[in-house]
Formats: C-alpha cells, structure tokens, sequence
C-alpha cells in the first residue's frame, strides 16, 4: 500500500451495505465506532472520551467477504488509507473523512470467529491450492476480469 496508512479499532455501527457498480464491481461501505478512554492515575477510574466515527470503503473481493461475515456490533480492526472528499451542501463546502480499507478482520480480542477459505470459481476445492489473498491484491480500480468468488470449504473454527 503506498502512502500513510491508518489502523483503527471499533465496533460496526450498522450492517455492512454491499453495492455493485454498473462495471460489476462490489463495493461495501463500513460504518465504526472507535471510543476512546483511559483510567484516571489519581482516582483509579475509567474515563470515557468522545466516541469517533469513521466511513471505511471496501473493495472486491473483500467487499464481498465481509459483507457476507460481519455484522451491526460486530468488534473490527480496519487497515487503510485515509482520504478526504469535499462536497457542496446547502452552499457550503463540506469535507467528509473516510478509510479505503487495504484490509478488515474482526478484533479477537473480543470474539471468536470461524474461517472459511474462498476459492474462484475457475478453481475447485479438490487438490488445488488457494491463492494467497495477498499477493493477488489489486487496486480497487483493476479489472478483475470478472471473476466471482465462491466459498470453499471450512478449514478452521476458532473456540
């Protein structure tokens, strides 16, 4: 990923909306919460800061994924670049911060979680072996050449 990157810790403040553009692309868009407190060194108490909220942006495949895993609540760690985007409303100029997230995963501090990997449908789950996500990572804006993806089988459950 080029550029600064920003790494944040919250909770989904809505379900995951899945969008698919006129290309065929999926795009899902992320609403989280990060709350921020600390514990008073002379009183020994918690002290709840402001709550920020963050747009995070997420791009096919993983647009897909987590459309179809997570959940309104559900505790996340996104990984991403920050951008701001200007926009003209009742005559002024407004900004609007948000994430195009590099990656999304659920925060196993706090849940546990059952993986399953996601093969493409050129492949099959009999003797081939799955790409690693990671090295196949593409700008969002990359034709893909249209291919879908498709769950394979359970390959590891978390207790």
């Amino acid at each position: 990923m080029n550029g600064n990157t920003i790494t944040i810790v919250g909770n989904l403040t809505k379900d995951p909306i899945l969008k698919y553009l006129p290309t065929g692309k999926a795009v899902t868009n992320l609403s989280v919460a990060c709350n921020h407190g600390w514990r008073d060194k002379e009183t020994q108490a918690w002290v709840e800061g402001e709550t920020s909220f963050f747009k995070v942006e997420c791009w096919e495949p993983m647009a897909e994924n987590i459309a179809e895993s997570l959940r309104k609540g559900d505790p996340v760690i996104v990984v991403g670049r920050m951008s701001c985007r200007k926009y003209e409303q009742e005559g002024q100029t407004r900004e609007s911060w948000e994430i195009r997230a590099e990656t999304v995963g659920p925060d196993m501090r706090k849940r546990a979680a059952s993986l399953r990997r996601v093969l493409r449908h050129s492949q099959t789950s009999e003797g081939q072996e799955t790409p690693d996500v990671a090295a196949e990572a593409t700008e969002p804006d990359e034709k893909q050449d249209g291919e879908r993806l498709q769950p394979a089988v359970d390959f590891a459950v978390a207790s």
